[in-house]
């Protein structure tokens, strides 16, 4: 622990004595807060011995005088790192301190209201731009009164991409953000600031880059709460990050967060997994897409001719955080529907099921007391689901909707009542006339398997498909972070978002607040559209069934062809050629593509195969995917190796002929646009637009 000196309730002379003090012993603010009336402004620090760039300070200006601060010193190549003010938005007071940082002056701005993010003069519209810019917030402070909050903020380059949040412009109570700490922590966030507003409300920004796992953060406490939690962690080695506080003298509330150091621990990139030095650019891939985008797990398995030629896992994060294996488990988002449309061409193929068979014959609805089917839901096709042509283009309704419709008192809602609600909703179009993504559609099938399996989807598709072929990890994802799987890889959303719990409190509301990945969305009822949770070597061997012709022991030739027949619905002018659970493209030369996407709350995944015996699995936690399709379709014959990974990770392999290596054809990307870059975003995958 670096020598620390931690003060609050300070005048504006006790602060100047301080600086005077120990700047010249070496100390430099990491915190500072200044709070209380205009006329009498009190002042909370903290002070750490240590190197560092040149700094400034200034403390008890008006808005002119902060800015010819600024001006000064920007003009001297400082940057803004810390700013406080307390008081009425047109006479606050000031406090500041600039460092001679080297990147160049961080967009600064004060005196910002809340409103419309197309509107400059809002701390909406600044907060919209550092999003698009990939800024992060350095330091906000509020002031003003509960009728004309305002703001200041401190904008900075954002080159790690750390992942960020700032919520309760507005100034949120002690028990919501309360509740916002608990969701944050979900998703393996910190508070990086709190400010107290002048009426005692929260306004705070978290971030997912770490200052270690041992440290404690305190809010609502009272000045003598503050030091009563000084003097319990200090002498444990924990300071103060940083010490916000508001409201009037007497009354003032503090937030503060102890940790054994200020700035956040550097990220190191591992890989696991056997390296091929043949493959290797696919690793270089990978790594540059992953520190370009800040996603920090990342696993990857490549298939040829049957075999598993490349699995590797890929991390890109703190030396503490979980390493990457190419057995880490991964929420696959809708790359599930591949297997749900194997799982009903099971089922055809066993002459159980036709695509011709109305949906209402397979499976019976529960509707909401009072309510009626839209008439049009009756002619809705089994072929109709799996083509996206079922009758929906946008979710006709929510989980918190469908809960109350049925009398429900508290979240969440089941299944089968909520698939019954969604039965009752308008449709917005006739089946079979158009194509239309909806994940509701592939929702519906996972009924109709576990209808005529006669027991849930998970297990139905793990007796089926899963178990033969020898894979024992893949299952449904669990919804609550506590009661994920060893192994599990850490969801992580792109935005920290936080939103009303589906699986927990009065379906009614007031809603508790959940993270997305973690309470936001309820995986029980993703199961067959986006539920699986599986590691890309366990896909890759469902992928690496299709290499293997008449011999696949999923589907025969004729139900394949079936399965991958683009239907006349999908529109060919969009250049997304959506078969049945796979999107699909044709090669100059012949060979055809089959891939999918998917993307949710700190999910982004893809599978591809193609009719030239390769495929690939690559799944990851952040919000990007590396797109090795270059990497591999470039490969020269003699990249292809012939060993087989399978059983090295407890998979059994594939009984298969001595086959000599095949080039795989150096071609350009040939996929429609639809198929390139990133998925689609899925974050409200059930809910109303």
């Amino acid at each position: 622990m670096p020598s620390v000196v931690a003060t609050h309730d300070r005048t504006s002379a006790d602060y100047q004595q301080q600086w005077d003090n120990l700047v010249p012993q070496g100390y430099r603010p990491i915190s500072l807060s200044v709070y209380g009336a205009a006329s009498d402004p009190r002042y909370a620090a903290v002070w750490v011995q240590r190197s560092g760039p040149a700094f400034a300070g200034i403390h008890g200006v008006g808005h002119a005088g902060f800015q010819t601060f600024v001006n000064t010193w920007a003009a001297k190549g400082y940057s803004p790192t810390i700013i406080a003010a307390t008081g009425p938005a047109d006479a606050p007071v000031f406090a500041a301190v600039m460092e001679l940082e080297g990147h160049g002056v961080s967009l600064t701005r004060h005196g910002l209201s809340t409103g419309s993010d197309s509107d400059q003069g809002t701390i909406e519209f600044w907060l919209a731009e550092a999003r698009r810019r990939d800024w992060i917030p350095r330091w906000i402070a509020a002031y003003g009164t509960t009728n004309d909050r305002r703001y200041a903020i401190v904008l900075d380059p954002n080159p790690g991409h750390v992942v960020w949040s700032i919520d309760g412009l507005h100034g949120e109570n002690a028990g919501t953000y309360q509740q916002r700490f608990d969701a944050q922590r979900q998703q393996w966030a910190r508070p990086a600031f709190v400010t107290v507003t002048p009426d005692g409300g929260y306004l705070s920004l978290f971030r997912d880059d770490s200052l270690g796992d041992d440290w404690a953060a305190r809010h609502g406490l009272t000045s003598g709460d503050y030091q009563r939690e000084a003097d319990t962690w200090m002498p444990k080695g924990l300071y103060p990050a940083y010490v916000q506080a508001g409201g009037a003298v007497g009354n003032t509330r503090f937030a503060t967060f102890f940790a054994r150091q200020d700035r956040p621990l550097p990220r190191v990139f591992r890989a696991t997994g056997p390296a091929v030095p043949s493959m290797h650019a696919i690793d270089d891939v990978v790594e540059e897409r992953m520190r370009a985008t800040g996603t920090r797990a990342t696993a990857v398995a490549v298939t040829h001719h049957g075999r598993l030629v490349y699995a590797r896992g890929f991390t890109w994060g703190e030396a503490a955080y979980p390493t990457t294996q190419p057995t880490s488990m991964f929420r696959l988002a809708s790359c599930s529907k591949p297997i749900t449309a194997m799982a009903i061409f099971q089922l055809v193929q066993e002459k159980r099921l036709s695509l011709e068979d109305r949906l209402v014959d397979r499976v019976g609805f529960e509707l909401p007391p009072g309510a009626t089917r839209d008439a049009r839901f009756a002619n809705i096709r089994i072929k109709h689901l799996l083509t996206h042509s079922a009758g929906w283009e946008n979710p006709p309704g929510d989980y918190w909707q469908a809960a109350q419709a049925f009398g429900q008192a508290n979240m969440p809602v089941s299944k089968r009542r909520f698939a019954g609600y969604m039965a009752s909703r308008p449709m917005q179009f006739a089946p079979g006339t158009k194509q239309v993504y909806s994940n509701l559609g592939y929702m519906m099938l996972g009924l109709v398997v576990e209808s005529l399996r006669g027991s849930d989807y998970t297990r139905a598709v793990q007796d089926t498909m899963l178990t033969p072929l020898g894979l024992t990890r893949p299952h449904r994802t669990p919804t609550r972070q506590a009661d994920q799987r060893p192994g599990a890889a850490r969801q992580h959303d792109g935005a920290l978002r936080v939103g009303p719990s589906a699986i927990a409190g009065p379906a009614g509301g007031p809603h508790p607040l959940a993270a997305l990945p973690y309470g936001g969305e309820d995986y029980a009822l993703f199961d067959s559209f986006g539920g699986w949770c599986m590691a890309p070597v366990d896909y890759a061997k469902l992928l690496a069934a299709f290499a293997l012709g008449a011999a696949n022991p999923l589907l025969n030739p004729d139900s394949v062809q079936a399965m991958w027949t683009v239907p006349p619905v999908s529109p060919p002018s969009t250049g997304f050629r959506y078969t049945h659970g796979w999107a699909s493209w044709n090669e100059p030369n012949g060979v055809r593509g089959f891939e999918h996407g998917g993307a949710m709350p700190g999910v982004a995944t893809r599978i591809l195969l193609r009719t030239d015996g390769w495929g690939y699995a690559i799944f990851s936690n952040g919000g990007s995917v590396a797109d090795i399709y270059y990497a591999i379709a470039g490969l020269p014959a003699s990249a292809w190796p012939t060993h087989d990974l399978f059983p090295q990770y407890g998979i059994p392999a594939y009984q298969l002929p001595t086959v000599t290596p095949a080039a795989a054809t150096p071609i350009a990307d040939h996929r429609p646009a639809a198929l390139r870059g990133e998925a689609a975003s899925e974050l409200e995958p059930l809910r109303a637009a």
